[in-house]
């Protein structure tokens, strides 16, 4: 191969793996989260971190924010499914899968499979 074509090859690799991370974030699911409305048994506690009190249910996870908190959520493989600003407060997400998921927020993170 041609010494010029592989300049051009190698970068326009190189400007597809800076872009990675933006194409990754426009990737978010337009899902928020949402006040807990029904705050049941069903819930199990999985964590309790400096800034938040994580739970599970099927489908679902549930946060307890003592102050105002970035929380993102990302698969086991690495992919953010969520990035949101919350208040303090309850909320609940939605998920479309069963999995393992890492939630993580400014000052901490855990791992929880629901």
């Amino acid at each position: 191969m041609h010494n010029g074509l592989k300049k051009i090859l190698l970068l326009s690799f190189i400007g597809t793996l800076l872009c990675a991370p933006a194409i990754l974030t426009a990737q978010v699911q337009h899902k928020e989260w949402q006040e807990a409305k029904n705050i049941t048994a069903n819930f199990k506690a999985v964590s309790s971190l400096p800034d938040i009190e994580v739970f599970s249910a099927p489908n679902i996870i549930m946060l307890k924010v003592n102050k105002q908190t970035e929380v993102r959520i990302f698969t086991i493989l690495g992919k953010l499914i969520s990035s949101q600003l919350l208040e303090p407060g309850v909320f609940e997400y939605q998920l479309d899968a069963h999995g393992i998921y890492l939630i993580k927020t400014e000052h901490s993170s855990c791992k929880i499979a629901v």
